[in-house]
């Protein structure tokens, strides 16, 4: 629980970093809803690090009970994502991703991604898209709802990049 309350003040101080304006530093934190409305990255086209996070994880994190949705929320990436040519460290907090989509294979320079995987996954097709990430050395899959065989499944077909699962609702 205090894990779940530290990662939420840190959401929040971030926001209120961003919210002020602060638009020069290489760390960009935005809401899931804002993200995907967003028309011009030329704006962050140098943004390093870059946070999106579900508002509704701020009440309801995923966890693996019957009472949430199947498959949470999954996300659409906007387009205008190939713009962050520079972009090494992307943080989908309380996003699902089931596959990626080809805009995503523009961020050659990715090192670090944190995203949640949903039930039912294609686990062979998720690990053929990451494959594609040539930079990926860190994959962070906490509050994912699969199962032990998948997340080992994972880490076998992706011996070159550090699999991370501190998923606090197990």
């Amino acid at each position: 629980m205090t894990r779940y309350i530290v990662t939420l003040i840190f959401i929040y101080l971030s926001c209120m970093d961003t919210a002020m304006g602060q638009s020069h530093k290489k760390d960009l934190t935005i809401n899931y809803s804002k993200f995907i409305s967003l028309n011009n990255f030329e704006e962050i086209r140098d943004i390093k690090r870059l946070y999106v996070f579900n508002d509704s994880t701020l009440v309801f994190p995923a966890i693996k009970t019957e009472i949430m949705p199947k498959n949470g929320i999954l996300i659409n990436m906007p387009k205008g994502i190939t713009n962050l040519k520079n972009l090494k460290e992307l943080y989908l907090v309380g996003l699902f991703i089931s596959e990626f989509e080809a805009n995503m294979m523009a961020l050659t320079e990715l090192e670090k991604l944190k995203f949640s995987i949903p039930r039912n996954v294609d686990i062979d097709k998720l690990i053929a898209d990451l494959r594609k990430f040539k930079s990926l050395k860190i994959i962070d899959i906490s509050d994912s709802v699969v199962d032990k065989k998948q997340i080992e499944k994972l880490e076998k077909g992706l011996p070159q990049i550090k699999i991370v699962d501190t998923t606090f609702f197990k």
